[in-house]
Order: structure tokens, then C-alpha cells, then sequence
């Protein structure tokens, strides 16, 4: 019975997206882990607004990349709106917009899938930040 209930925890957990939201929050400041036993670093520019550009600086280790990266709305999903980078080949500065919504506070997460090159392997990362207007 014991084996049972470890065999159900270890399949319910084995392929669970890394998520480090209880970790990081990037409104006011960076979030910075270890991926892969490398650096990853991200943060905004500047206090991120509703409708106006957003650039978000990522610092990352030799050997990651970042594969994708996208915003969704928390308490009011409004669609992946698309993180954009620079410059395909060396992704440590990104563009994105949010669109308005009708809620003064909104919690939105940055997705991040990272791909390390000494493997192959790919890890999604969740951050939280928060935008307040009125």
C-alpha cells in the first residue's frame, strides 16, 4: 500500500512544470535561479504599465537559451501576449506589450521555456509581477 501511495506522488510529480512564482516576483525587482545549474536572471527596465512597451532584461548562463517566452493575465486571462526579442541569437532583451483590461490591479505570469545546450533539455519558468493603473 505504501509503494502504491510513493508510485502515485512520484507519476502525479515527475513531468510538473517547474514553476518558481512562491519565489520570484519581477514588479519591482529581478528574480534570479539556478536552471540547469546555471544562471537565470530576469527583470523589467521599468515598473511594468498597461499599454505602454515593456523591455525585460534576462541574464542568462553560457550555455541557456530561451526557446519562448509569453505573458498571460492571472485573475483575468486576456490571451498569451508574445515576448519578443531583439535579437534571435542573443536573447537578453525582449519587447512586449500588455493590453488594458478593466481591473485596477492585474497579476499576469511571464512564461519562460529555457533550453540548455549541453543537453537538449528544456524547462518552463513561471514568474509573477503585478500591474496597478488608477
Amino acid at each position: 500500500m505504501l509503494i502504491a501511495v510513493f508510485l502515485g506522488i512520484y507519476i502525479a510529480n515527475v513531468n510538473k512544470e517547474l514553476n518558481t512564482s512562491s519565489e520570484c516576483d519581477i514588479t519591482f525587482s529581478s528574480c534570479e535561479m539556478r536552471l540547469f545549474n546555471e544562471q537565470f536572471r530576469v527583470k523589467f527596465e521599468h515598473p511594468p504599465e498597461i499599454e505602454e512597451e515593456l523591455f525585460l532584461q534576462f541574464d542568462l548562463g553560457e550555455h541557456l537559451t530561451i526557446e519562448e517566452a509569453w505573458i498571460e493575465g492571472v485573475n483575468m486571462y486576456m490571451g498569451k501576449t508574445p515576448v519578443m526579442f531583439e535579437d534571435k541569437l542573443n536573447n537578453n532583451r525582449a519587447v512586449t506589450f500588455l493590453g488594458s483590461c478593466n481591473l485596477s490591479k492585474m497579476h499576469w505570469h511571464l512564461h519562460v521555456n529555457v533550453k540548455t545546450d549541453l543537453t537538449g533539455e528544456v524547462k518552463s519558468v513561471v514568474v509573477p509581477f503585478t500591474t496597478i493603473t488608477g
